[in-house]
């Protein structure tokens, strides 16, 4: 009976060895990955959507700010330019912000 159960414990104690190896390999991967995760600078703001495009949703609205369509959000939007006229369907490009404010400057594409 002894001779059994000394077998039993010789079989399954490579088993153990390499589950052990495994599992501290894969605590060292998600350990990496964590702390490389920390360092990425967070891009986030208003300030990130320019450059990106967006589509007039509503033109010459209150204050005569149109409403824009960028990134699935709808944000107050004016020309960059007094000569720029934007009417609803078109594309547009963001090149700033208002000072201090939520609105986006944009320019035609």
């Amino acid at each position: 009976m002894i001779v059994n159960q000394i077998q039993i414990t010789a079989n399954i104690l490579p088993l153990v060895i390499t589950g052990g190896v495994v599992l501290l390999i894969l605590a060292l991967v998600q350990l990496y990955l964590g702390l490389k995760a920390q360092k990425i600078p967070k891009e986030t703001g208003e300030k990130t959507m320019i450059g990106e495009t967006g589509i007039i949703k509503k033109a010459s609205g209150f204050r005569d700010r149109s409403i824009l369509e960028v990134r699935g959000e709808l944000w107050w939007c004016l020309p960059a330019t007094e000569s720029t006229f934007l009417e609803k369907g078109i594309t547009v490009k963001i090149v700033g912000i208002a000072e201090d404010s939520m609105i986006l400057e944009v320019d035609t594409v």
